[in-house]
Protein backbone atom coordinates (compact mmCIF):
# COMPACT_ATOMS: atom_id res chain seq x y z
CA UNK A 1 0.00 0.00 0.00
CA UNK A 2 1.35 3.41 -1.04
CA UNK A 3 2.81 6.23 1.71
CA UNK A 4 -0.54 8.77 0.84
CA UNK A 5 -3.38 8.31 2.86
CA UNK A 6 -6.42 7.23 1.59
CA UNK A 7 -10.09 7.24 2.56
CA UNK A 8 -12.77 4.18 2.50
CA UNK A 9 -14.02 3.10 -1.19
CA UNK A 10 -9.63 3.68 -2.30
CA UNK A 11 -10.24 7.60 -2.84
CA UNK A 12 -6.90 9.76 -2.16
CA UNK A 13 -8.08 11.73 0.94
CA UNK A 14 -7.63 16.02 0.63
CA UNK A 15 -4.37 16.88 1.98
CA UNK A 16 -3.82 18.76 4.92
CA UNK A 17 -3.66 22.76 4.39
CA UNK A 18 0.01 23.78 5.09
CA UNK A 19 0.80 26.27 7.64
CA UNK A 20 2.35 28.19 4.67
CA UNK A 21 -1.24 28.59 3.05
CA UNK A 22 -3.05 29.97 6.43
CA UNK A 23 -0.15 32.11 6.96
CA UNK A 24 -0.54 33.65 3.36
CA UNK A 25 -4.83 34.23 3.70
CA UNK A 26 -5.89 37.95 3.21
CA UNK A 27 -9.43 38.54 5.04
CA UNK A 28 -11.48 40.96 2.70
CA UNK A 29 -11.15 44.22 3.57
CA UNK A 30 -14.60 46.48 4.68
CA UNK A 31 -15.12 49.24 2.69
CA UNK A 32 -15.76 52.24 5.03
CA UNK A 33 -19.19 53.28 5.70
CA UNK A 34 -19.02 56.75 5.27
CA UNK A 35 -18.47 57.35 1.53
CA UNK A 36 -18.63 60.18 -1.11
CA UNK A 37 -22.06 58.98 -2.03
CA UNK A 38 -22.86 58.79 1.78
CA UNK A 39 -21.74 62.33 1.71
CA UNK A 40 -23.88 63.67 -1.49
CA UNK A 41 -26.60 62.21 0.18
CA UNK A 42 -26.45 63.74 3.26
CA UNK A 43 -26.21 67.09 1.20
CA UNK A 44 -29.34 66.77 -0.55
CA UNK A 45 -31.25 65.55 2.27
CA UNK A 46 -30.16 68.85 4.18
CA UNK A 47 -30.57 71.07 1.02
CA UNK A 48 -34.23 69.56 1.16
CA UNK A 49 -34.69 70.42 5.23
CA UNK A 50 -33.16 74.01 4.93
CA UNK A 51 -36.00 74.73 2.44
CA UNK A 52 -38.52 73.14 4.52
CA UNK A 53 -37.14 75.08 7.46
CA UNK A 54 -37.02 78.56 5.13
CA UNK A 55 -40.24 78.31 4.02
CA UNK A 56 -41.99 77.88 7.37
CA UNK A 57 -39.90 80.76 8.74
CA UNK A 58 -40.66 83.09 5.73
CA UNK A 59 -44.41 81.86 5.93
CA UNK A 60 -44.59 83.80 9.29
CA UNK A 61 -44.39 86.89 7.11
CA UNK A 62 -47.67 86.48 5.91
CA UNK A 63 -49.27 84.48 8.29
CA UNK A 64 -50.33 86.46 11.50
CA UNK A 65 -47.91 84.14 14.06
CA UNK A 66 -47.41 86.83 16.57
CA UNK A 67 -43.27 86.29 15.37
CA UNK A 68 -41.36 89.74 15.08
CA UNK A 69 -40.47 90.98 11.55
CA UNK A 70 -37.24 90.11 11.25
CA UNK A 71 -37.44 86.79 12.21
CA UNK A 72 -39.11 86.12 8.69
CA UNK A 73 -36.32 88.10 7.20
CA UNK A 74 -33.93 84.88 8.45
CA UNK A 75 -36.26 82.40 6.86
CA UNK A 76 -35.91 84.31 3.30
CA UNK A 77 -32.40 84.53 3.89
CA UNK A 78 -32.13 80.44 4.22
CA UNK A 79 -34.40 80.39 1.12
CA UNK A 80 -32.44 82.76 -0.78
CA UNK A 81 -28.88 80.54 -0.57
CA UNK A 82 -31.02 77.43 -0.92
CA UNK A 83 -32.06 78.53 -4.40
CA UNK A 84 -28.97 79.34 -5.09
CA UNK A 85 -27.09 76.31 -4.51
CA UNK A 86 -30.36 74.10 -5.57
CA UNK A 87 -30.53 76.01 -8.77
CA UNK A 88 -26.40 75.75 -9.80
CA UNK A 89 -26.66 72.28 -8.26
CA UNK A 90 -29.23 71.52 -10.86
CA UNK A 91 -27.48 73.08 -13.84
CA UNK A 92 -24.56 71.64 -13.43
CA UNK A 93 -22.64 74.54 -11.93
CA UNK A 94 -20.33 75.07 -8.79
CA UNK A 95 -22.99 75.26 -6.12
CA UNK A 96 -20.47 75.58 -3.28
CA UNK A 97 -18.83 78.88 -4.89
CA UNK A 98 -22.37 80.47 -5.85
CA UNK A 99 -23.88 79.42 -2.19
CA UNK A 100 -20.79 81.34 -0.80
CA UNK A 101 -21.69 84.48 -2.63
CA UNK A 102 -25.25 84.46 -1.87
CA UNK A 103 -24.47 83.85 1.78
CA UNK A 104 -22.38 86.49 2.19
CA UNK A 105 -24.81 88.73 0.33
CA UNK A 106 -27.62 87.86 2.67
CA UNK A 107 -25.36 88.51 5.66
CA UNK A 108 -24.77 91.76 4.43
CA UNK A 109 -28.47 91.97 4.25
CA UNK A 110 -29.49 90.87 7.19
CA UNK A 111 -26.86 92.14 9.56
CA UNK A 112 -26.53 95.90 8.05
CA UNK A 113 -30.36 96.27 7.02
CA UNK A 114 -29.33 98.53 4.22
CA UNK A 115 -32.12 98.64 1.39
CA UNK A 116 -29.84 98.12 -1.41
CA UNK A 117 -28.75 95.09 0.11
CA UNK A 118 -32.28 93.80 1.08
CA UNK A 119 -33.47 94.70 -2.09
CA UNK A 120 -30.78 92.78 -4.02
CA UNK A 121 -31.69 89.80 -1.56
CA UNK A 122 -35.39 89.89 -2.52
CA UNK A 123 -34.29 89.53 -6.19
CA UNK A 124 -32.11 87.09 -5.89
CA UNK A 125 -34.96 85.09 -3.70
CA UNK A 126 -37.30 85.92 -6.79
CA UNK A 127 -34.94 84.78 -9.62
CA UNK A 128 -33.44 81.90 -8.38
CA UNK A 129 -36.84 80.52 -7.26
CA UNK A 130 -38.28 80.85 -10.19
CA UNK A 131 -35.53 79.05 -11.93
CA UNK A 132 -35.16 76.23 -9.69
CA UNK A 133 -39.20 75.76 -10.16
CA UNK A 134 -38.80 75.04 -13.66
CA UNK A 135 -35.62 72.86 -13.49
CA UNK A 136 -36.43 70.50 -10.42
CA UNK A 137 -39.50 69.59 -12.48
CA UNK A 138 -39.26 65.65 -14.55
CA UNK A 139 -39.97 64.82 -17.72
CA UNK A 140 -43.84 63.04 -17.99
CA UNK A 141 -45.24 61.43 -20.14
CA UNK A 142 -49.20 60.58 -18.61
CA UNK A 143 -51.52 62.89 -17.35
CA UNK A 144 -51.16 62.36 -13.99
CA UNK A 145 -47.37 62.67 -13.81
CA UNK A 146 -47.42 66.26 -16.01
CA UNK A 147 -50.29 67.30 -13.26
CA UNK A 148 -47.26 66.19 -10.17
CA UNK A 149 -44.33 67.76 -12.23
CA UNK A 150 -46.61 70.58 -12.30
CA UNK A 151 -47.49 70.70 -8.81
CA UNK A 152 -44.41 70.50 -7.79
CA UNK A 153 -43.08 73.58 -9.81
CA UNK A 154 -45.58 75.83 -8.20
CA UNK A 155 -44.81 74.85 -4.51
CA UNK A 156 -41.20 76.11 -5.74
CA UNK A 157 -42.15 78.88 -6.88
CA UNK A 158 -44.87 79.45 -3.62
CA UNK A 159 -41.87 78.96 -1.56
CA UNK A 160 -40.27 82.46 -3.48
CA UNK A 161 -43.45 84.17 -3.17
CA UNK A 162 -42.66 83.89 0.79
CA UNK A 163 -39.08 84.79 0.50
CA UNK A 164 -39.98 87.83 -1.37
CA UNK A 165 -42.53 88.55 1.43
CA UNK A 166 -40.13 88.04 4.15
CA UNK A 167 -37.77 89.71 2.60
CA UNK A 168 -40.44 93.29 2.70
CA UNK A 169 -37.88 95.14 0.53
CA UNK A 170 -38.86 98.65 -0.47
CA UNK A 171 -39.08 98.63 -4.35
CA UNK A 172 -41.19 99.96 -7.16
CA UNK A 173 -43.18 97.24 -8.15
CA UNK A 174 -43.42 97.13 -11.77
CA UNK A 175 -39.48 97.90 -12.40
CA UNK A 176 -39.02 94.78 -9.62
CA UNK A 177 -40.97 92.72 -11.68
CA UNK A 178 -39.23 93.63 -15.10
CA UNK A 179 -36.77 92.82 -13.90
CA UNK A 180 -36.99 89.38 -12.18
CA UNK A 181 -38.72 88.56 -15.20
CA UNK A 182 -36.23 89.31 -17.57
CA UNK A 183 -33.12 87.92 -15.60
CA UNK A 184 -34.80 84.51 -14.63
CA UNK A 185 -35.66 84.06 -18.63
CA UNK A 186 -31.63 85.05 -19.37
CA UNK A 187 -30.73 82.79 -17.04
CA UNK A 188 -33.34 79.71 -17.96
CA UNK A 189 -32.26 79.98 -21.61
CA UNK A 190 -28.31 80.05 -20.90
CA UNK A 191 -29.10 76.88 -19.01
CA UNK A 192 -31.32 75.04 -21.27
CA UNK A 193 -28.93 76.09 -24.44
CA UNK A 194 -25.80 74.17 -22.15
CA UNK A 195 -28.03 71.17 -22.02
CA UNK A 196 -27.54 70.19 -25.21
CA UNK A 197 -30.73 71.48 -26.27
CA UNK A 198 -29.73 74.36 -29.10
CA UNK A 199 -31.80 75.21 -32.05
CA UNK A 200 -30.37 72.39 -33.96
CA UNK A 201 -32.86 69.80 -34.08
CA UNK A 202 -35.70 72.50 -33.90
CA UNK A 203 -36.61 71.96 -37.33
CA UNK A 204 -39.08 75.10 -38.60
CA UNK A 205 -41.53 73.66 -36.66
CA UNK A 206 -40.09 74.09 -33.31
CA UNK A 207 -38.41 77.18 -34.30
CA UNK A 208 -42.01 78.93 -35.34
CA UNK A 209 -43.11 77.95 -31.78
CA UNK A 210 -40.64 79.87 -29.99
CA UNK A 211 -40.85 82.72 -31.93
CA UNK A 212 -44.45 82.41 -31.46
CA UNK A 213 -44.19 81.96 -28.07
CA UNK A 214 -41.21 85.26 -27.64
CA UNK A 215 -43.92 87.02 -29.36
CA UNK A 216 -47.15 86.49 -27.21
CA UNK A 217 -45.09 87.05 -24.41
CA UNK A 218 -44.17 90.64 -25.33
CA UNK A 219 -47.44 91.11 -26.58
CA UNK A 220 -48.96 90.20 -23.11
CA UNK A 221 -46.27 92.30 -21.63
CA UNK A 222 -46.33 95.29 -23.14
CA UNK A 223 -50.05 95.10 -24.08
CA UNK A 224 -51.27 96.03 -20.58
CA UNK A 225 -48.55 99.30 -20.16
CA UNK A 226 -49.56 100.33 -23.99
CA UNK A 227 -53.23 100.00 -23.11
CA UNK A 228 -52.99 102.11 -20.15
CA UNK A 229 -51.10 104.79 -21.37
CA UNK A 230 -52.16 105.36 -24.77
CA UNK A 231 -55.61 103.41 -24.71
CA UNK A 232 -58.91 105.12 -24.80
CA UNK A 233 -60.67 106.39 -21.70
CA UNK A 234 -63.89 103.51 -22.64
CA UNK A 235 -61.18 100.74 -22.96
CA UNK A 236 -59.47 101.30 -19.82
CA UNK A 237 -62.51 101.68 -17.87
CA UNK A 238 -63.83 98.53 -19.22
CA UNK A 239 -61.00 96.40 -17.77
CA UNK A 240 -61.06 97.96 -14.72
CA UNK A 241 -64.50 97.30 -14.61
CA UNK A 242 -63.87 94.03 -15.39
CA UNK A 243 -61.13 93.03 -13.08
CA UNK A 244 -63.11 94.89 -10.36
CA UNK A 245 -65.83 92.41 -11.18
CA UNK A 246 -64.18 89.39 -10.95
CA UNK A 247 -62.59 90.89 -7.92
CA UNK A 248 -66.08 91.34 -6.29
CA UNK A 249 -67.28 88.32 -7.15
CA UNK A 250 -64.05 85.65 -7.23
CA UNK A 251 -62.04 87.18 -4.65
CA UNK A 252 -58.88 87.36 -7.38
CA UNK A 253 -58.20 87.98 -11.24
CA UNK A 254 -56.23 85.50 -13.54
CA UNK A 255 -53.07 87.02 -14.66
CA UNK A 256 -52.59 86.84 -18.04
CA UNK A 257 -48.90 86.47 -18.26
CA UNK A 258 -48.91 82.90 -16.23
CA UNK A 259 -52.80 82.13 -18.24
CA UNK A 260 -51.42 82.55 -21.48
CA UNK A 261 -47.51 81.81 -21.52
CA UNK A 262 -46.18 80.69 -18.24
CA UNK A 263 -48.13 77.55 -16.93
CA UNK A 264 -49.39 76.28 -20.49
CA UNK A 265 -45.30 76.68 -21.60
CA UNK A 266 -44.60 74.44 -18.34
CA UNK A 267 -47.23 71.99 -18.73
CA UNK A 268 -46.68 71.35 -22.54
CA UNK A 269 -42.96 71.35 -22.02
CA UNK A 270 -42.89 68.87 -19.09
CA UNK A 271 -44.69 66.55 -21.98
CA UNK A 272 -43.09 66.96 -24.46
CA UNK A 273 -39.33 66.65 -22.82
CA UNK A 274 -40.73 62.56 -21.99
CA UNK A 275 -39.70 62.26 -25.64
CA UNK A 276 -37.46 64.56 -27.15
CA UNK A 277 -35.23 67.52 -25.28
CA UNK A 278 -36.33 70.36 -27.11
CA UNK A 279 -39.23 70.58 -24.32
CA UNK A 280 -36.86 72.23 -22.55
CA UNK A 281 -37.49 74.91 -24.98
CA UNK A 282 -41.32 75.10 -23.89
CA UNK A 283 -40.10 75.04 -20.45
CA UNK A 284 -37.56 77.59 -20.63
CA UNK A 285 -41.07 79.83 -21.52
CA UNK A 286 -42.52 78.30 -18.05
CA UNK A 287 -40.33 80.72 -16.49
CA UNK A 288 -42.85 83.46 -16.97
CA UNK A 289 -45.67 81.68 -14.75
CA UNK A 290 -43.26 81.13 -12.14
CA UNK A 291 -41.44 84.62 -11.82
CA UNK A 292 -44.78 86.28 -12.12
CA UNK A 293 -45.47 84.23 -9.01
CA UNK A 294 -42.52 84.83 -7.12
CA UNK A 295 -43.01 88.60 -7.50
CA UNK A 296 -46.43 88.51 -6.46
CA UNK A 297 -46.15 89.80 -3.42
CA UNK A 298 -43.12 91.93 -3.60
CA UNK A 299 -45.47 95.04 -3.08
CA UNK A 300 -45.91 96.10 0.17
CA UNK A 301 -49.71 97.41 -0.41
CA UNK A 302 -50.43 93.69 -1.53
CA UNK A 303 -53.34 91.62 -0.28
CA UNK A 304 -52.16 87.88 0.48
CA UNK A 305 -55.59 86.37 -0.02
CA UNK A 306 -56.08 88.22 -3.63
CA UNK A 307 -52.70 87.22 -4.71
CA UNK A 308 -53.40 83.72 -3.70
CA UNK A 309 -56.99 83.38 -5.30
CA UNK A 310 -55.33 85.11 -8.06
CA UNK A 311 -52.89 82.53 -8.39
CA UNK A 312 -54.84 79.73 -7.62
CA UNK A 313 -56.79 80.63 -10.58
CA UNK A 314 -54.03 81.33 -13.41
CA UNK A 315 -52.76 77.72 -12.43
CA UNK A 316 -55.92 76.34 -13.01
CA UNK A 317 -56.56 77.84 -16.14
CA UNK A 318 -53.42 77.59 -17.02
CA UNK A 319 -52.98 73.91 -16.83
CA UNK A 320 -56.32 73.73 -18.43
CA UNK A 321 -54.96 75.13 -21.46
CA UNK A 322 -51.57 73.76 -21.53
CA UNK A 323 -53.25 69.76 -21.56
CA UNK A 324 -55.22 71.44 -24.33
CA UNK A 325 -52.14 72.14 -26.11
CA UNK A 326 -50.54 69.14 -25.04
CA UNK A 327 -53.19 66.77 -26.70
CA UNK A 328 -53.47 68.85 -29.77
CA UNK A 329 -49.48 68.50 -30.25
CA UNK A 330 -48.82 66.53 -33.36
CA UNK A 331 -45.32 65.79 -32.27
CA UNK A 332 -45.98 64.03 -29.01
CA UNK A 333 -47.57 61.21 -31.46
CA UNK A 334 -45.78 59.49 -34.54
CA UNK A 335 -48.75 58.62 -36.70
CA UNK A 336 -52.33 58.82 -36.05
CA UNK A 337 -53.05 55.72 -36.04
CA UNK A 338 -50.06 54.69 -33.55
CA UNK A 339 -51.68 56.96 -31.01
CA UNK A 340 -53.43 54.37 -28.84
CA UNK A 341 -50.11 52.21 -28.82
CA UNK A 342 -48.11 54.96 -28.23
CA UNK A 343 -50.27 56.27 -24.89
CA UNK A 344 -50.22 52.50 -23.77
CA UNK A 345 -46.43 52.49 -24.20
CA UNK A 346 -45.63 56.16 -23.21
CA UNK A 347 -44.16 54.83 -19.74
CA UNK A 348 -41.31 53.04 -21.44
CA UNK A 349 -41.21 55.90 -24.13
CA UNK A 350 -39.92 58.50 -21.58
CA UNK A 351 -36.88 59.84 -22.20
CA UNK A 352 -34.60 59.55 -19.55
CA UNK A 353 -33.09 62.52 -17.63
CA UNK A 354 -30.55 62.51 -13.89
CA UNK A 355 -32.79 62.04 -11.01
CA UNK A 356 -34.66 65.41 -9.34
CA UNK A 357 -31.49 65.43 -6.81
CA UNK A 358 -29.10 65.20 -9.72
CA UNK A 359 -27.39 67.31 -11.96
CA UNK A 360 -28.74 67.60 -15.33
CA UNK A 361 -25.47 67.49 -17.02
Amino acid sequence: MSGARTQQGGRRAAPRRRAADTLSYIPPVREPRFTVKALRAAGISGLFLAWLAGFAVALTSVVAVGFPDTFARYGAGLLTVVFVVGTARRSGGRATLWGVLALALVGVALFTTWSWAIAAGSVVAAVFAAVWAVLITRPAARVGSVVREYVIALVVASSGTAAVAAWDATVEYRRYYLIVLIVALAITFGIVWSLGAGLHGLGRRGVALIIGGAALLALVLLYSTAVRQYGSAEVVDAIDRTAAWLHDTTGGVPRPAEVLVGFPALVWGISTRSHRRQGWWMCAFGVVGTAVMTTALASPNADTTYVALSTLYSAILGLAIGLVIRSLDPGSTSKSGQRAARRASAQDEIRPEPARSHALK
